[in-house]
């Protein structure tokens, strides 16, 4: 999600640019221009902001989530992605899929 919002930021920003140097050209209206140079520059730097930061945060997020259950967030052991109960549930589950015995 971090480099979509990055490149969404930045992409505004290059349509900012744009928009002022087609106000200088003569091809947009100043007035029209100004309205939007500021939307544009300030929602370019506030989803740039949430894509800086959301690519801060994911580490420390992931760091958060390892260590348990992916069905219930239960503590589990290391290198292991379910705890007991739905570590057995699964392969129940693979049996009956399968009709192993």
């Amino acid at each position: 999600m971090g480099p979509l919002l990055r490149r969404v930021g930045l992409g505004l920003w290059i349509a900012t640019i744009w928009l002022a140097l087609a106000q200088l050209a003569g091809m947009i209206p100043g007035a029209t221009a100004d309205v939007w140079l500021w939307r544009g520059g300030w929602a370019g730097t506030l989803v740039l902001g949430a894509g800086l930061l959301a690519g801060v945060l994911s580490p420390v997020s992931r760091e958060l989530r390892r260590g348990r259950c992916v069905r219930c967030g239960v503590r589990i052991e290391r290198n292991q992605t379910y705890c007991r109960d739905h570590l057995q549930q699964t392969v129940d589950e693979y049996r009956d899929r399968h009709h192993l015995a």
